[in-house]
């Protein structure tokens, strides 16, 4: 027995130092002791990690760097004071990221760090955002495409949101118990799709292929330039050339995607030399339907319906705990109805009927149908039916707002929501009138009249008074709140998504030529002479600025001609001649030069070896140069960069098309830039000042195939899906189980939400009744009770 001591205290029995407290910690590979002076540091690191004010520091620098992601596009001159800003915003957000790895890491040991998968993301993170800031200061001209990787990755920043936010947090751990089932079905599809596509592989494989020039049917007279008219022999987008490119045709398909149209194509086919041919296999007609219905139809909504399952089975698991705040937070107040016999008790008796309910809903109908008679550049009986009907229907509302208000006291009016909302319709209804009134009276100034009559608009709130006169409607507006909570969390999600997906976009394709970029000032529309419209961004969808990133990424996310997006993005250069010129363009070349410039001496400076492996380039620089001098100073004509009246501009375009078609790389953007023949600085022309801007490649990404179909999955087939099946599932209930009527209370087995709600209301009365007698009693024996004062009087709830 004297051997034995208590745990947590020594033999000698003193206080804190238990054998716990002396077992030696270790800390990555060094090990210490909790009352060294490195243990005293661990746990001053652990104290400030794990505080709420870095918190919160942190939440603010995530902001903070996922603002100047957001600001970042091409517009953004290299030595310009906005990058000059942006590169020290980042330098410190990267610090201070650093600064919250190291101390969760020295607080806690790597080992234990790295087991949390939120740990993991940010300290990739961490480490790619470093490698990237290390390689812009340290070595900045150095270009390599692993290093485009760093950049790309920057995007991921915003993610540290989720581990942050709770709901958010919740969401992906949902979303992601359901990664298993939702790959198996993802394999499965894969499966589907390659089948399809090998089907069309060998029914369309090389056939639906065509001529850019409309006029020429057979593969053989489509080459070369002719009468200055350049012809490639170019393959439809959605192809089934090979497997990659026919999985990812099934998959448009699938997605039904401007289908008819690729279904036309394909009837159309006919031979790998030949053009296509109006309804030359119609029976194609039965694939093209089958993929749809399969591949479109039934796969992809297995997809959806397993995903969504998964999610569902989630959420209830969580909800289990969520069940005891029912109680408390429907539990309605209870008020005294008004004595009977009395005119306020028969005014009472008068608003609460369900015929009251019905002669207000008709008039709400009226109104809307009377605001629907509205229109453009009204007539004067319009005007006159329209200031009638208002004065009208606002009278009706006001007095039905008036003798509730009476009948039911200001108190338990307004507890009820639809109360409210009619008491504010009523409110800007007469506000609008006496607005109009004043304006008529009174000289009042128009600019702020019209800023009064702001308020006219409101009466089209009226028409929502529609939900109030339904109950199926009152159903649909309950469902939706709800599902609020689920909802705003799958949209903040989604949200999320759309901001990351943007700033990927803009890192990857922002360089893209788009509608009109050819037409700008100077030399600086060069980079987009050679890029085909066709295979140009659209004006009103690229990725050069995030706002517009994010609307090109709501267009892909409803299905509208997304797969046109995804070609344009993935735009590749064309081979290069590099074993010498064709006859076909040299001719071009030399009748719009005007003399053959391989036939000069070698020694002559305009002499150009037209077999050499640079002559593309060669001829590419010379078309440049004579377009330059041919146009210089006609950016203001209308017909830039092709003046009417300078027919010769146009010739020398084909020229360097014909040269570099397609796109040109990054070394061909600076080859040009050495001899001043392409201009990629910003600013200058319209008085902002000038800022010197690096060129990169016109090309797209091979990316864009992943990038497109990942964010097209995740957009409208998961998240969009999933918002759709919260609904549905609170319609399901609403309607299987009458919410007022069946729905159980907290803890008991048979008592019901309704019963339970009577049952609270009879006993609340019976127990304000025994109050004002006991109360009469005692004021009766000369006594004042502590219990009058907190009776409920007038209708009040206790």
């Amino acid at each position: 027995a004297a051997h034995t001591h208590r745990p947590g205290l020594s033999p000698s029995g003193s206080p804190g130092q238990s054998h716990g407290l002396h077992k030696e910690r270790k800390m990555c590979c060094v090990t210490h002791s909790p009352d060294g002076i490195v243990g005293k540091l661990v746990r001053a690191c652990e104290i400030v990690a794990e505080s709420a004010f870095f918190d919160r520091v942190i939440l603010f620098c995530i902001v903070v760097s996922s603002v100047t992601l957001a600001i970042e596009n091409p517009s953004i001159g290299d030595n310009s004071p906005t990058r000059r800003a942006l590169d020290v915003i980042d330098i410190i957000m990267n610090a201070m990221f650093f600064l919250e790895c190291f101390l969760k890491v020295f607080s806690k040991s790597f080992k234990v760090y790295i087991k949390s998968g939120w740990n993991r993301l940010d300290f990739l993170i961490v480490v790619t955002s470093a490698i990237d800031l290390a390689i812009q200061i340290f070595a900045p001209s150095v270009r390599l495409d692993i290093f485009k990787l760093f950049k790309i990755l920057r995007a991921l920043r915003p993610l540290r949101f989720v581990a942050r936010v709770r709901k958010l947090r919740i969401l992906a751990s949902t979303i992601s118990s359901a990664a298993k089932p939702v790959a198996n079905t993802g394999v499965l599809a894969l499966g589907v799709f390659t089948i399809f596509g090998v089907l069309f592989m060998q029914l369309l494989g090389g056939k639906m292929n065509s001529c850019s020039d409309p006029l020429i049917i057979n593969y053989i007279d489509c080459d070369d330039l002719v009468d200055g008219v350049k012809r490639d022999w170019v393959a439809y987008p959605v192809n089934f050339d090979w497997i990659l490119p026919a999985i990812q045709s099934v998959f448009v398909l699938a997605t039904q995607d401007d289908w008819p149209n690729h279904m036309l194509a394909g009837i159309d086919a006919t031979d790998t030399r030949t053009g296509p041919f109006q309804n030359k296999q119609p029976g194609l007609v039965i694939f093209y339907i089958a993929t749809i219905l399969l591949a479109g139809y039934l796969v992809v909504n297995i997809f959806v319906g397993v995903f969504v399952d998964c999610y569902q089975s989630a959420q209830l698991e969580m909800q289990e705990g969520q069940t005891a705040k029912v109680a408390k937070e429907t539990l309605p107040p209870v008020f005294d109805d008004p004595p009977r016999g009395s005119f306020r008790g028969l005014v009472f008796n008068l608003v609460t009927t369900t015929n009251f309910d019905l002669f207000i809903a008709l008039f709400i109908v009226l109104n809307v149908l009377s605001m629907a008679f509205e229109s453009w550049k009204q007539s004067d009986f319009q005007n006159e039916f329209a200031f009638v009907t208002n004065y009208f229907f606002s009278f009706i509302f006001g007095w039905e707002c008036i003798a509730k208000i009476y009948a039911f006291k200001s108190r338990r009016y307004f507890t009820n929501g639809w109360n409210k909302f009619d008491f504010f319709i009523v409110t800007v209804s007469f506000g609008g009138i006496l607005i109009d009134n004043l304006g008529n009276t009174f000289p009042i100034d128009p600019t702020v009249l019209r800023i009064l009559r702001v308020f006219r608009i409101f009466r089209i709130l009226r028409a929502f008074r529609i939900f109030k006169a339904a109950k199926g409607l009152q159903q649909i507006i309950a469902t939706l709140g709800g599902s609020l909570t689920s909802l705003m969390s799958l949209f903040m999600m989604l949200l999320l998504m759309f901001f990351i997906f943007s700033i990927l976009g803009v890192s990857l394709f922002s360089n893209l030529c788009a509608d009109g970029d050819a037409g700008a000032h100077g030399m600086r529309g060069v980079k987009c002479f050679v890029t085909p419209t066709e295979m140009q961004m659209e004006v009103t969808a690229h990725f050069k600025v995030i706002h517009w990133a994010l609307l090109t990424l709501f267009r892909v996310a409803t299905g509208d001609a997304w797969g046109a997006l995804m070609d344009a993005s993935g735009i590749a250069p064309d081979a290069r001649e590099v074993e010498g010129i064709t006859d076909g363009k040299w001719l071009v070349f030399t009748e719009t030069l005007g003399y053959d410039p391989s036939a000069l001496g070698s020694g002559d400076p305009n002499f150009l070896d037209r077999m050499s492996a640079t002559a593309y380039i060669d001829m590419a620089k010379v078309a440049i140069f004579n377009w330059n001098a041919s146009v210089y100073g006609m950016e203001e004509d209308a017909d830039w960069p092709m003046p009417g009246s300078k027919p010769e501009a146009e010739a020398w375009i084909t020229v360097f098309a014909s040269a570099m078609p397609t796109c040109l790389t990054e070394d061909e953007m600076n080859i040009l830039k050495a001899d001043g023949l392409v201009d990629c600085d910003v600013g200058g022309y319209d008085g902002s000042p000038l800022y010197r801007k690096e060129c990169f490649s016109t090309c797209g990404s091979a990316f864009s195939i992943f990038y497109y179909g990942s964010f097209f999955t995740v957009a409208a087939f998961v998240l969009l899906q999933l918002v759709i099946a919260v609904l549905m599932e609170q319609l399901n209930k609403a309607e299987d189980n009458d919410m007022e009527m069946t729905m159980l209370m907290p803890g008991a087995e048979n008592l019901h939400r309704a019963i339970f709600l009577r049952i609270h209301r009879r006993w609340e009365l019976n127990a304000r009744r025994r109050i004002k007698v006991k109360r009469r009693k005692a004021l009766q024996n000369g006594a004042a009770p502590a219990v009058q004062n907190r009776a409920a009087e007038n209708g009040g709830s206790v």
